[in-house]
């Protein structure tokens, strides 16, 4: 602040000098790892890495929104955009409908958890039609009691070793 001023200004001084700070160095080297040097000492190189899939490529004069750059429309497009990993159905391989399976539960133990919990169309890698007519061979082979609704069939089951060998 300025003494005699008749109004109670203030003033700030800027300078492009200051004693106390060293200039930041930072070298980029050709294996794409950054290191950077803060008073000449050197610190271990930092490699990151961004999943392709959170990375969205514009082409150049695009418009864009910031509903782009979230997680949200990084949903949408997995969800919605092209299946770059098809599903592995083997009905639809073999055109073996899942419904005429209900009385054999050492193929339809396969799709159910240890618990008897049918797995999910993720786990499984079937298509949408063929997940739900297994799931219902699965309860109908539980139904007639084929089939345990508490876990997998006690052939698939894994065995249990005892401690001493």
């Amino acid at each position: 602040m300025l003494k005699g001023a008749v109004g109670l200004t203030t003033k700030r001084l800027f300078t492009t000098e200051s004693p106390n700070l060293k200039p930041l160095q930072i070298k980029l080297s050709n294996n794409k790892k950054n290191q950077i040097n803060v008073n000449g000492s050197q610190s271990a190189p930092v490699s990151k890495r961004i999943d392709p899939r959170l990375t969205k490529k514009f082409q150049r004069g695009s418009i864009y929104d910031p509903f782009d750059f979230s997680l949200a429309r990084i949903h949408l497009d997995k969800k919605f955009g092209s299946n770059s990993h098809p599903m592995n159905d083997m009905f639809e391989k073999f055109g073996i409908n899942p419904l005429d399976l209900y009385t054999n539960p050492e193929v339809l133990s396969q799709f159910v958890s240890s618990t008897g919990k049918i797995l999910h169309r993720d786990v499984t890698g079937l298509s949408a039609k063929n997940q739900r007519r297994i799931s219902k061979a699965i309860r109908r082979c539980q139904a007639i009691g084929l089939m345990s609704k508490t876990h997998k069939d006690v052939s698939l089951l894994p065995t249990r070793t005892s401690g001493r060998f």
